[in-house]
């Protein structure tokens, strides 16, 4: 079972959009929920059709949240 975080990457690798990413991370498990600053972050850029990690990892780290990777 993949952790939450890369089931996420996975999704912004393929550039799937907000309603594949729910679904992929819904079969692992997870969701994206609305009260956690990392989700509502990634799930901005998705919206966006901007899937550069190292674009959203510097937003996170601007944020103080978890990267998606190091």
């Amino acid at each position: 079972k993949p952790s939450k975080v890369t089931a996420l990457v996975l999704a912004l690798a393929l550039e799937m959009n907000l309603d594949e990413t729910k679904d992929l991370i819904g079969r692992a498990g997870y969701a994206l929920s609305h009260s956690d600053k990392r989700d509502l972050i990634v799930e901005y850029y998705i919206k966006s059709g901007d899937y550069d990690l190292y674009e959203i990892n510097e937003a996170l780290l601007h944020f103080d949240q978890q990267l998606l990777w190091n």
